[in-house]
């Protein structure tokens, strides 16, 4: 990976790393290259989520904690995550290579969503914000205002 990275040669098998949401790692997860260079690629992640569970647990810890992937039968929630790689850095704790991000996760969901359009795989698109009515025919809703909290470790 680190040949590939510093030549800046294709890497077709390069890793793709697990992510966690709801106790587990991404249930499918896809990574497409931009050009022929390892150092920038697309990346996205999907967790399955049990309409069932989502509606029993919506507002409790319970719902950020379940680890159950849903049934294969079953109607199910998919929550998302992209993340377009812009080039390689080394990670403070280990000086691992490992991928830059790009920091406009907008543009990535937008690519993300007209990529998945394009191919057949998403039908009609209804846009939210923070604190609108989450509309999935059986959960509550979703609140939220948007902030993310980040804290300095003593």
């Amino acid at each position: 990976m680190v040949v590939a990275f510093v030549l800046n040669r294709p890497y077709p098998a390069a890793p793709f790393s697990t992510l966690y949401l709801f106790g587990r790692g991404q249930d499918v997860g896809f990574q497409k290259p931009i050009g022929a260079s390892p150092r920038k690629r697309h990346h996205v992640r999907f967790w399955g989520l049990s309409l069932e569970r989502a509606e029993a647990t919506l507002n409790t810890p319970a719902f950020w904690l379940n680890d159950d992937r849903p049934p294969p039968d079953q109607p199910a929630l998919w929550i998302g995550a992209g993340t377009r790689d812009t080039g390689f850095s080394l990670t403070r704790f280990t000086f691992q290579v490992t991928h830059a991000t790009d920091p406009d996760a907008n543009e990535e969901r937008d690519f993300i969503i007209g990529e998945l359009k394009r191919l057949g795989a998403i039908g009609d698109i209804r846009w939210r914000r923070a604190g609108d009515r989450l509309e999935t025919g059986r959960l509550n809703h979703y609140v939220t205002d948007g902030e993310v909290a980040a804290a300095w470790l003593k």
